[in-house]
């Protein structure tokens, strides 16, 4: 008698814990899950490659090569961009007025050359992490 009852509270404790562990399994995959990639992921992502591409086999001598180099990978990665249909987003450029015209003032630089220089980051930048307009936008949401 005691033993079947031994036996029923382990039966019973293995379920448990086989139910735990599938519960868990099930919880953890779900959020480990990746979200899709929008379209100006995938496309940024395969234009990055591209860019990249284009400027490795480049060596930089002297100091104006460098910027030589990453104005060519930045040439190729916009072109990239327009001929998979993305273009220049207007609202990214209306949010970074002030920052442009702060760090113009602040830097005794023009506001041209404040904006070539966050374009230079914005131009690889796919993904919204803070609610700000992305510098690239389809063409067709005009």
């Amino acid at each position: 008698m005691r033993l079947k009852k031994i036996y029923l509270f382990s039966i019973i404790l293995f379920l448990i814990l086989i139910i735990g562990l599938i519960f868990l399994n099930v919880h953890s995959s779900k959020s480990n899950t990746p979200r899709e990639k929008t379209l100006l992921e995938d496309k940024g992502n395969f234009c990055l490659g591209i860019a990249e591409k284009s400027v490795a086999n480049r060596q930089a001598i002297v100091e104006f090569q460098k910027y030589e180099i990453l104005g060519d990978k930045a040439m190729v990665m916009r072109n990239c961009m327009e001929e998979n249909g993305f273009e220049e987003n207007p609202l990214w450029v209306n949010e970074k007025t002030k920052v442009i015209q702060q760090k113009a003032k602040d830097g005794d630089i023009s506001e041209d050359a404040v904006l070539e220089n966050l374009k230079k980051e914005a131009i690889y930048i796919f993904t919204n992490s803070d609610d700000q307009p992305l510098y690239w936008r389809s063409k067709q949401s005009k």
